[in-house]
């Protein structure tokens, strides 16, 4: 009961001190169908004692939106202000008076103050849930009332700019003179004056050619042109390329015409890029340039940066036909397969690597192969060595990381049977005609011994024949010769 009435005794006093704010959201007074403002520009919200400008408009007097303010223009400031030191205070919107102070801006006459809201931005969330609900006790009500702010639209009607700046001071006083004067400022961006303009800068903020940039294929190229802090827009812009050596546009122009681009503003331009297949570098530095103009000074701005492109060959690394060393692989035996590779591409790739995997092979093998240059070619073997009769199956695995240092595979599988050795399956029946081995000499050699033999006595009957002949012949002639001397 002792902490109730303690409540609801702050509860009455907060009631009194600020009686004439109405409740949390409730319009207090609107003496003018003020347009509301919309954030344009940054806003500086270390103001002394908690007074700033938390949006502003600047508008015509037919009530349109103005966004360049030129020296001797007339416009209206609609401003919407968050004002602790007034909530504070428990003043009466029509005891608040608001001045500008400046000799950048003409004006007579205090401010317009409308659309006048009483709310609270305790950041102790459930403090500022208990007073709202009414369950907070004292000293959470004495914390949470140090965080009660008057949100209101102030307007200042048919200002003069006169140049030197941009910066609107303004005074805010009260009736009651026993309260002490506030003071805050807005910085209108719209104002332009040509002595104290600052042309933006041009630069490349982002840019994007995709996952992978490979010779042959074509890419966009993607750029976010950023025009900088300034207080004057950027005309005639435009935004140009440079390509290096075998880099060439695969559609469009190398100039793209942007237009005007306002300060702090970014602008999206795309280029249509193809690297040639003769590329051979690694990286294609692309340079982008840039130019523009000053609206109101006429100054011309420019900008150049570079962006690389990292470019890929095509990956062309190949294999050819798996070669078994048989049909068929006998259980105990070894065979072999091989498997030949060529890298038809421009780079050579590396850390080559072959790995045989699969099932009744034997033992896995592995073999490292190193670099392969362009335009080479070489092969891989591996033994087999079946453990049981049946299906043999095998992959041949080749990694190899390509140009780009992305690591690569290809695959080749192959199967062969296994069979268990049988002994019949060597058998030659001939061999059982067979005689068998006799010793001493063989038989072809007497038969060659008679034949040489009988020749011998050939050749002797032949000669004693004609021996003979001869003789009776001789004889024969001898007899003839006596008869004719007789």
């Amino acid at each position: 009961m002792k902490r109730l009435f303690t409540l609801l005794t702050a509860l009455m006093l907060a009631t009194a001190l600020c009686a004439p704010v109405l409740a949390d959201d409730a319009a207090v007074t609107d003496p003018t169908p003020n347009p509301t403002p919309t954030p344009t520009a940054s806003i500086d919200t270390s103001n002394s004692d908690g007074v700033y400008v938390s949006a502003y408009t600047v508008t015509n007097a037919a009530g349109g939106e103005v966004t360049t303010v030129e020296v001797g223009d007339r416009i209206n400031l609609v401003l919407k202000v968050v004002d602790h030191a007034s909530a504070r205070y428990c003043v009466k919107p029509e005891e608040i008076s608001a001045r500008i102070n400046s000799a950048v801006f003409t004006y007579t006459g205090t401010g317009e103050i409308g659309q006048l809201f009483d709310s609270n931005d305790d950041p102790n969330a459930t403090r500022l849930q208990n007073v709202r609900n009414g369950s907070a006790t004292a000293d959470e009500i004495a914390q949470n009332a140090q965080y009660n702010y008057y949100s209101y639209v102030l307007l200042f009607r048919d200002v003069i700019y006169n140049g030197g700046g941009n910066t609107v001071p303004i005074n805010l006083s009260y009736l009651d003179t026993s309260k002490p004067l506030q003071q805050f400022s807005v910085t209108i961006g719209q104002c332009v004056d040509k002595d104290q303009t600052t042309s933006p800068n041009l630069l490349v903020r982002t840019s994007s050619y995709g996952d992978s940039v490979i010779a042959g294929t074509p890419f966009t190229l993607s750029l976010g042109l950023y025009a900088t802090d300034g207080n004057e827009n950027l005309n005639d812009v435009i935004v140009s390329l440079t390509l290096p050596e075998n880099i060439l546009l695969n559609s469009g122009s190398l100039s793209n015409y942007v237009g005007t681009i306002a300060a702090k503003q970014t602008r999206d331009v795309t280029f249509e890029v193809m690297p040639s297949a003769g590329f051979t570098g690694t990286v294609a530095n692309i340079t982008v340039n840039m130019t523009g103009t000053g609206s109101i000074t006429g100054k011309e701005v420019s900008g150049t940066t570079t962006i690389s492109v990292p470019v890929s060959q095509p990956n062309r690394f190949e294999v050819g036909q798996l070669e078994l060393s048989s049909d068929t692989i006998y259980v105990g035996d070894t065979g072999s397969v091989s498997l030949t590779y060529v890298n038809k591409g421009k780079n050579p790739v590396s850390n080559l690597e072959a790995r045989l995997t699969g099932t009744n092979l034997g033992a896995g093998s592995y073999q490292y192969l190193g670099n392969l240059n362009a335009g080479t070619e070489g092969s891989v073997d591996f033994d087999i060595t079946p453990d049981a009769a049946g299906a043999v199956s095998g992959i041949i695995t080749l990694s190899y990381e390509d140009a780009s240092g992305n690591p690569q595979t290809v695959s080749k599988d192959f199967s062969v049977s296994a069979e268990e050795m049988n002994m019949d399956d060597f058998y030659d029946p001939s061999m059982d005609d067979m005689q068998p081995e006799q010793t001493g000499m063989p038989v072809w050699a007497w038969v060659l011994i008679g034949v040489c033999g009988a020749v011998v006595v050939v050749v002797i009957i032949v000669v004693v024949v004609r021996k003979r002949k001869k003789a009776k012949a001789l004889a024969a002639l001898e007899a003839e010769d006596s008869d004719e001397d007789l």
